[in-house]
């Protein structure tokens, strides 16, 4: 990449630059027509007389087909670019979700959360690596941080409208809903430039083989791994730890909690794209690391204290605070490890460990809560430090030399 710290620049002039509306507009509604549908399918199941097994199994088979499809994502935007690699996606995500309402049996609601788990691993690697591709000089931060913007919106609002839809309407309109998204994204794919990923570098310098490439991702993977379990733990786990304190207060103090998490969120990785393109990237990792340490210690403190579960908003968003900033140092640093050839590899990796730390949260964390909600979110806490504090040394690692500043070159930078 070719960020250099110390440049200027305002989110205004990002949304100038050609393709970078259209791009936020197809993450916008990648994570759009994820949240409309991630509450709503198994609760459809279980309201129609299907198992709970089969209900989770919905959510299970899509963010599996999601992390495989991940994986194998880059290879396919260097054959396709990332024009096509985004107009599938949003049809992959988007147009079977009506299916849903015509088709309610196990097997085929698993199928078509398959599908539409394959199109949401293309569209979230693809979205962030063009954002990245897109982005001017200096200006590596800001963009990062508009994906977390696009995601941050997409949760606050989808996830409660999906359920609110269904409730109201039925499933049909939520189901039909997700496929005018994927609709509306096709229209938005055909307005971004054809880009492709750069090929791949010849040099001694640039050449990057596959374990060197894994090598220079694991420090921000790790890093995103140790802020992604525990949020896993808390969007699971929250809301019947608060019903311990005051039955049925669960729901609502967690929703609430939950969406002014997401907040926190937005905020942490504005932030941190603006510190980012100021100092260079890694400056709030451990800043973002002990905020979310504290938020997970302040849930475990208040349940020790068995405290109003209206005071469980507060350390909520302090972890959506230091949350927000790791994702962003990680991604940010993720991009900036990588040829520009190498863009994909780099969101691949930054997304697997959001997606598959959300789901370790839910499974692993959750063997914990046999020994009560107060040792798991104080483990979660642990995990923070003893985890992200290792991976942070690495996280902090300068630039490639590729990208470093040439002495005698007029502060510009080597391609």
């Amino acid at each position: 990449m070719t960020a250099r710290p110390g440049s200027r620049g305002t989110f205004g002039e990002l949304f100038r630059v050609p393709g970078v509306r259209a791009a936020f507009v197809l993450v916008l509604l990648a994570f759009g027509g994820f949240s409309l549908l991630l509450p709503v399918v198994p609760l459809a199941v279980v309201r129609g007389g299907g198992s709970e097994l089969v209900a989770g199994a919905t959510t299970g088979v899509f963010m599996t087909v999601t992390v495989c499809v991940q994986l194998l994502t880059p290879r396919f935007l260097r054959a396709v670019g990332y024009r096509w690699a985004l107009a599938v996606g949003s049809s992959l995500l988007g147009v079977p979700s009506g299916l849903l309402a015509l088709f309610d049996g196990p097997f085929a609601v698993l199928a078509i959360s398959g599908v539409r788990g394959a199109g949401f691993g293309m569209m979230t690697v693809a979205g962030s690596a063009l954002v990245a591709e897109l982005a001017p000089p200096g200006m590596l931060g800001r963009a990062s941080s508009l994906v977390g913007l696009a995601v941050g919106i997409s949760e606050a609002v989808f996830l409660p409208v999906g359920l609110w839809l269904l409730d109201a309407f039925g499933l049909p309109t939520v189901a039909w809903s997700a496929t005018a998204f994927g609709i509306v994204g096709l229209v938005a794919a055909a307005r971004l430039p054809d880009v492709r990923p750069a090929p791949p570098e010849t040099t001694d310098a640039g050449a990057l083989g596959t374990r060197a490439a894994i090598l220079l991702l694991v420090g921000p993977f790790l890093v995103m791994l140790a802020v992604s379990v525990p949020y896993g733990a808390a969007a699971s786990f929250l809301s019947p730890a608060l019903d311990q304190i005051v039955a049925g207060s669960g729901a609502v103090v967690a929703g609430v909690g939950l969406g002014l998490l997401g907040a926190g969120v937005i905020v942490g990785r504005t932030f941190a794209g603006m510190v980012s393109d100021r100092r260079g990237p890694g400056a709030l990792v451990w800043p973002g690391l002990g905020v979310s340490a504290l938020g997970m210690a302040g849930i475990a403190a208040l349940l020790v204290a068995e405290a109003n579960p209206w005071w469980f908003v507060l350390p909520s968003v302090v972890f959506g605070l230091g949350f927000g900033a790791v994702q962003n140092e990680a991604l940010v640093g993720s991009f900036e490890r990588m040829p520009r050839s190498r863009l994909g590899t780099a969101s691949a990796s930054w997304n697997i460990s959001f997606d598959a730390g959300t789901g370790l949260g839910s499974i692993v964390m959750g063997g914990l809560a046999g020994f009560g909600y107060v040792v798991l979110f104080a483990v979660a806490a642990g995990l923070v430090l003893a985890l992200g504090g290792p991976a942070a040394v690495g996280a902090r690692r300068t630039r490639p030399p590729r990208d470093r500043v040439v002495s005698g070159a007029d502060d510009t930078l080597s391609p």
